[in-house]
């Protein structure tokens, strides 16, 4: 990496906070051993307590921008803390050794600032407060005495301890401060924008949260990609995959146009599947870009050598979106593989492609590409206004959708003078969006300090332009970082440039370097980490990219590479040599010859000056295929690099790590996940700093090594179910904050957990029917304080009486603490509830989700209705249960009063809810979504509140629907709306299906149409006995877009409302004769769907009088045929605006069917599973405007038509057909010339227009 610019060293040190919180760290390591110290280590104690003020000046400056810390005596400062650091860690090692330890938290002396909530908005310096627990010189002595009795007792231990390393650190450190402070005694630091917090307004959190996919000026693009996703005629789109590239320079909002379509509502209903990939380079199918992909569908759980198995079986058959973002440059053949992988989702999937590149977008696109231009200042000025003011006014209403602005226009002179302020600096910032948040939210913090704004605008950095390609906003943006945040920035420098990292992973990292500390001795460092993260994401450093994964932009990639100086450097294929000075490398070539030249692995190991001695971090991203000689370069580099903190090792392809990894003493963060690793070798538990071991996804016959329980430190395991049921002792691992799964073996094991009370997060205690109840008591788990999701599950059985009673006996053991949030049980085989949860108003007085699954024998359940803060309640295979008692105290106390989403599966026994002598009591008053699945003797249910939005009915024994009740509870009261004075139900989607017993539509909510307002999708399916007995239909549901009455005989609706595009109906529908009248409004349709079902027969046809009411469909321009029978296409030949015409299953469609010319529009005609179908029209050569023709698994077809095929056609796929059919399209004597002329024809997934080409 070159030297930094002179720029670079004005904006502020990063490495100031770790010297302070270092020299803190090691003068309160010095003061309480200060009675085993000899004469030379306290004199340089006290001399370095002397110097504090003038250290505390000199940071202060340094951290200001005011002095350039490439210069020798500052340099010398940060290596004499990087030393004192090592120091430190020795004496822990040795302390620990002798039995010191104590087994207190790691990190647990690094003591430091955290943030303080309510901190004065004013800001005072950074590195003052990093000084405030390291006692001055007189509290030495008050401490002395305080603690005297405690030492004595330790005095002999502590004494065979070799404290000379710690001495070294005293007097290295004081004469580094000390010619330092004398270099620059008379600095007088800059103005200095950071603070020691950004206090954030009340609404900061949620802001960021909101700000997230807000944009401006871009209604016109939004709207057209959202037509070209409805109604997109692209060729490739409609008939397989389409690619739409979205272009535009660096930094002027490909990105977040992009990311708002993603999460758009319309495009979230358009595709079921959508997966975003950040590129940044030449796209390459790599492991790491499937694991991208697969990361939404599947999330991490699982193994990167079937990546490409489990994404086929992900996306087979769905509509799929797949954004890549920041592509450069990609291969014909990485493109070909990336489209084979493609091939098997649905027709109408998209991939949206951001590049800056015109000729990437050229040879990818099928679509034309979308070109962005910087915005237009007035759209500009709105959206830094938004970031720098927040959205607190409400006329400022900025939404996804793209609403008019026009409101919003204001005169220059009507700004206030902040405004006025605001404004010329916006003007500064060239309209790139990338600026505007982060200047925009740097500001945001700072609100009501008109000074501090004005010095920002007249900041001398806006005179510098781009320096290093950076702009000067970034620079201002890093300035305005408090030290903390300004180290945890810098070190991401150590992430290649496209690398999606998660949010722990960082966290986790910077905790192992030292960069977090807090002066709470209770708090957590992943608690203070997470405050941190979350601050540079608010201020738009990172971008977040969904599921708790993170990007950082280009622009902000290069900002961290200059700050962080020569202190971190990436080995690369086209690297030179790598500094001396490196702290910290990444390494991303397997090009081992190279490494090593690199690495100057060829010099002796023994070198008191090789680089690696003082190396910090080793982050590998690259694949090194299971190769021996890397095994030796690991090894050689364990051997040297014994000051490492970090060490990634992830996706390295490797199978065993060297035995050497046991001399990384310092090391606190391992990553070894996605490797096939089978062993973990002994030297491995030598390791006892270690903070972080990531196993995860690797071989499954990985197993702990024997000592595993000595990593006493270790706070976060991330492995497998059975490599953490199988480490022994793991009580001993008592500093543990998450254990995501424990199989359990025997009764020792659960035993254990009593011991583990800083577990937290999630924890899934499984096989439980391993235990023995006689070896433990009640209570184990109710000391997990920290616990928010216990899931509690027993194997599989018969269920036996004697199980029955263990199982009962077990879960009465296992009552969780009061804070658990989501509780979840399966395959419990006992008959009762525990005691523990009939009392849920105390004992699950914050569970707020509850899943209970497979537990076949369970009939009475708890009092659910009691739980004050139940949000989900999902009950699946509970085949014993017939009531839920739901018996209020009060005659006027709601039930479920915060209940969402209710899920009632499989309970084949289920009756519905006790309700006892009073009926009068509200049910479910915030209930949002409703699926009660096979439930056959359920004939009731309570009335539904206005919330409910979706609501599935299938297989249940409901004799009438249930009713709205329009009583409006208080939290729901300001949701809704009201129209005509009434208050309307915010149902949007209702799905009966399989209702046998069901037979009126008039008695239940579809008689309060009044109410359905909301009301777009209506599905009502295989409900043998169900009548329409609305006098008026459908009529006043004024949103249905999309109906379905399928398979139901007595069915027949005849009014429908002008809104609805879908319908879906059963030849059972048309046997009856359709609709008789003129009444049914069905111009409106766009798409008809006809299914064959089995209550007709072929024979039917034949008696079918002529369709009139098709005679109304004159908008209609999609028809889908379904496995039908007797419906053939000279029914619809008054259907002259058809433009897509599927047929699926329905071999006898075109019976008969002689004439075309009426399909004049006619552009897609696909023929599928036509099993029977022997040949194609052999008119079918008359349809003018015919495009697409997609013929697939009709292997009856022995070849194309005998006059050819249209002239217009441009599109041809033939697949799963007869091998002869494939024959003759490849041999010129025969098919081959009819398709000569197509530009894309496709037999059997080969382009063959291109193979001759």
């Amino acid at each position: 990496m070159a030297p930094p610019h002179k720029l670079e060293t004005t904006v502020g040190w990063s490495a100031s906070a770790f010297v302070a919180a270092v020299l803190a760290r090691l003068i309160r390591k010095g003061i309480e051993l200060l009675s085993e110290l000899d004469g030379a280590a306290v004199g340089h104690l006290r001399r370095l307590e002397g110097l504090l003020t003038s250290v505390w000046l000199l940071l202060d400056a340094a951290d200001a921008g005011a002095i350039d810390f490439t210069q020798r005596p500052v340099q010398d400062l940060l290596n004499a803390a990087y030393s004192a650091d090592d120091a430190l860690d020795d004496l822990e090692c040795a302390l620990l050794q002798v039995g010191m330890a104590g087994g207190g938290e790691p990190g647990s002396d690094a003591g430091s600032p955290a943030s303080v909530v309510g901190a004065s908005r004013k800001p005072r310096s950074p590195i003052r407060f990093f000084l405030c627990f390291s006692p001055p010189r007189t509290a030495a002595a008050s401490s002395g005495s305080a603690a005297s009795s405690r030492r004595r007792t330790s005095n002999n231990k502590k004494s065979s301890v070799d404290l000379g390393g710690l001495g070294d650190a005293f007097e290295m450190l004081a004469q580094a401060a000390y010619r330092c402070t004398s270099m620059y005694e008379h600095v007088v630091p800059r103005k200095n924008y950071a603070t020691i917090l950004s206090v954030k307004p009340e609404d900061a959190a949620s802001g960021a949260a909101r700000d997230m996919y807000d944009i401006f000026g871009r209604e016109a693009e939004v709207d057209q990609i959202v037509k070209k996703v409805r109604f997109g005629d692209d060729l490739h789109y409609r008939l397989g995959v389409g690619v739409l590239p979205v272009v535009g320079a660096e930094g002027v909002g490909k990105t977040a146009l992009t990311q708002l379509i993603f999460h758009h509502e319309i495009i979230k209903a358009e595709f079921p599947v959508r997966m975003w990939v950040h590129v940044s380079g030449t796209l390459m199918l790599s492991k790491q870009l499937m694991v991208q992909m697969v990361h939404p569908l599947a999330g991490d759980a699982h193994d990167t050598e079937d990546i490409r198995e489990l994404l086929l079986e992900q996306l087979t058959g769905k509509r799929i979106l797949l954004v890549l973002d920041g592509v450069t440059d990609v291969s014909d053949a990485q493109w070909r593989d990336l489209m084979e992988v493609l091939q098997q989702s649905a027709r109408r999937s998209l991939i949206m492609v951001t590049t800056r590149s015109e000729s990437a977008a050229a040879a990818l696109g099928t679509m034309p590409s979308l070109i962005l231009s910087p915005l237009a200042f007035d759209d500009y000025w709105k959206m830094f206004k938004h970031f720098a003011f927040g959205s607190a006014d409400e006329s400022e209403d900025c939404t996804p959708l793209g609403d008019e602005w026009e409101d919003l226009e204001e005169e220059e002179d009507e700004l206030s003078p902040i405004e006025q302020i605001a404004y010329e600096i916006a003007k500064k910032l060239g309209c790139s969006p990338l600026p505007a948040r982060l200047i925009g939210r740097s500001l945001y913090f700072r609100q009501g300090e008109e000074g501090h704004w004005k010095n920002v605008l007249d900041d001398t950095l806006w005179e510098q332009q781009h320096i290093g390609g950076i702009s000067p906003a970034l620079w201002l943006s890093y300035q305005h970082l408090d030290p903390r945040l300004k180290q945890c920035f810098a070190y991401c420098a150590v992430f290649p440039d496209d690398y999606v990292f998660r949010k722990e992973e960082l966290e986790q990292m910077w905790i192992a370097q030292g960069l977090i500390y807090s002066d709470d001795r209770a708090a957590r460092l992943e608690d203070v980490a997470h405050e941190l993260f979350d601050e540079l994401a608010e201020r738009c450093f990172f971008q977040p990219l969904g599921r708790n994964r993170y990007v950082m932009h280009n622009m902000m990639h290069k900002l961290s590479q200059a700050v962080s100086a020569s202190q971190f450097y990436m080995v690369t294929e086209t690297s030179g040599k790598v500094p001396q000075e490196v702290r910290h490398l990444t390494i991303r070539t397997n090009n081992l010859l190279k490494l090593k030249m690199d690495l100057a692995l060829q010099l002796s190991p023994s070198s008191d000056h090789h680089f690696l001695q003082r190396v910090r971090t080793i982050l590998f991203f690259a694949d090194f295929s299971d190769s021996d000689d890397f095994l030796e370069v690991l090894a050689e580099i364990f051997s040297i690099a014994k000051s490492v903190r970090v060490l990634g090792l992830s996706c390295a392809n490797t199978t065993f790590l060297p035995a050497e990894i046991g001399l990384l003493r310092h090391l606190r963060y391992l990553n070894l996940s996605r490797n096939s690793i089978t062993e973990l070798p002994e030297t491995a538990c030598q390791l006892h700093l270690l903070q972080v071991l990531d196993v995860k996804c690797n071989s499954r016959y990985l197993h702990p090594p024997n000592g595993t329980s000595n990593l006493i430190h270790l706070r976060h395991l991330h492995a497998s179910a059975l490599f953490l049921s199988d480490i022994p002792d793991i009580q001993n691992l008592s500093n543990l904050q998450e254990l995501e799964a424990l199989r359990v073996a025997s009764s020792t094991q659960l035993i254990a957990l009593q011991k583990m009370m800083q577990l937290r997060g999630a924890l899934h205690i499984e096989n439980l029917r391993q235990c023995d109840v006689s070896e433990f008591k009640k209570g184990i788990l109710k000391g997990m304080k920290h616990l928010n999701k216990l899931h509690l599950s027993w194997a599989n059985s018969i269920g036996e009486s004697k199980e029955i009673s263990i199982d009962e006996e077990v879960l009465e053991c296992l009552q969780p603490h009061e804070n658990v949030k989501v509780l979840k049980i399966t395959g419990y085989k006992g008959i009762r509830s525990p005691s523990w949860m009939l009392k849920t108003s105390c004992s699950l007085s914050n569970v707020t989700a509850m899943y209970l699954s497979d537990c076949m024998n369970w009939e009475s359940l708890p009092p659910l209705h009691d739980m004050p803060c139940l949000e989900v309640l999902e009950i699946r295979k509970m085949h014993s249960v017939k009531e839920i008692g739901a018996v209020p105290q009060r005659s006027d106390t709601e039930l479920f009063p915060k209940l969402k989403r209710l899920v009632i599966e499989d309970a084949l026994h289920f009756t519905g809810w006790s309700r006892g002598k009073s009926a009068r009591n509200i049910t479910f008053p915030c209930l949002c979504k409703l699926e009660i699945r096979n439930c056959p003797d359920l004939t009731t249910f309570p009335d539904v509140p206005l919330s409910l939005t979706i609501m599935i009915i299938e297989n249940v024994g409901l004799h009438m629907l249930p009713m709205i009740h329009d009583k409006q509870s208080s939290e729901e009261e300001e949701m809704s709306t009201s129209e005509e004075g009434r208050w309307t139900s915010r149902l949007t989607t209702l799905q009966i299906h399989h209702c046998h017993r069901l037979r009126s539509l008039g008695s239940g909510l579809l008689q309060q149409q009044h109410l359905l307002r909301s009301l777009e999708v209506l599905s009502i399916k295989s409900c043998d006995n169900i009548i329409c007995d609305l006098a008026d239909g459908f009529k006043d549901l004024t949103a249905l877009r999309d109906l379905s009455l399928y398979d139901c005989p007595k069915l027949l609706v005849d009014k429908f409302h002008a809104s609805l595009r879908t319908l879906e109906i059963s030849e059972c529908f048309i046997a009856q004769g359709g609709w008789v009248d003129e009444y049914p409004i069905l111009f409106s349709l766009w798409t008809l769907k006809i299914s064959g079902c089995s209550h007709v027969s072929i024979d039917q046809g034949s008696k079918i009088e002529p369709l009139d009411w098709l005679s109304s469909l004159f908008n209609l321009y999609s028809l889908q045929l379904e496995n039908t029978l007797f419906v053939r296409l000279s029914m619809f030949d008054k259907l002259h605006s058809l433009e897509i015409l599927e047929i699926a299953g329905s071999h006898a469609f075109f019976d008969g069917s002689l004439e075309f010319e009426w399909l004049e529009k006619l552009r897609t005609l696909s023929i599928r599973n036509c099993r029977e179908l022997c040949e194609l029209p052999e008119n079918l050569y008359t349809l003018p405007s015919l495009e697409e023709l997609c013929v697939e698994n009709c292997p009856a077809i022995q070849a194309l038509p005998a006059n050819g095929l249209p002239a217009s056609l441009k599109r041809l796929s033939i697949s799963k057909c007869s091998p002869h059919l494939t024959q003759r399209c490849l041999d010129e004597e025969l098919d081959q010339p009819k398709i000569a002329k197509i530009g894309v024809a496709y037999i059997e997934g080969q382009n063959i227009i291109s193979i001759e080409e």
